[in-house]
């Protein structure tokens, strides 16, 4: 008998463990909404920037907040984040579907030794800086011809 009580008692706490640790585990109305929503993205079609007082990136992005405006930024050399709305075209801005493109026209950033050969990262964040999405872009320079 007393094997038989202690057996039950062994299978009600494992029943009752097993309830336990898989409790809370479905999300909620709101956590599957945010699990099926899509995450932003954003690509440098140039990651590979030769170093020149011409220089322009293009940047697309997907996944935004329809309407949202957007804010972009890079670390520079001296480890200072930059804004650099002011050599962006067009402003970026999230569409109906969430997809934005621009095109930055780095030149001035390299002219000012800002941006100096090597990695960087290219963060987009809302218009209060708070980070969404990042994408990398280097920097190189060109080689110099022989005479």
């Amino acid at each position: 008998m007393r094997t038989v009580v202690y057996g039950l008692i062994a299978v009600i706490m494992v029943f009752g463990l097993v309830g336990c640790a898989t409790m809370g585990t479905e999300p909620s109305g709101a956590q599957q909404q945010a699990l099926s929503a899509p995450t932003p993205i954003v690509v440098v079609a140039s990651p590979m920037v030769k170093m020149d007082k011409k220089a322009t990136v293009s940047i697309v992005g997907s996944g935004f907040t329809p309407g949202q405006e957007l804010a972009l930024l890079i670390t520079d050399a001296n480890g200072v984040d930059s804004d650099i709305g002011d050599a962006l075209k067009p402003e970026p801005k999230a569409n109906e579907s969430g997809a934005w493109y621009t095109t930055w026209s780095c030149g001035r950033f390299i002219s000012k030794k800002l941006v100096k050969e090597g990695a960087y990262a290219i963060t987009v964040t809302d218009t209060d800086y708070n980070p969404l999405a990042h994408a990398p872009v280097a920097f190189y320079k060109a080689k110099e011809k022989k005479k």
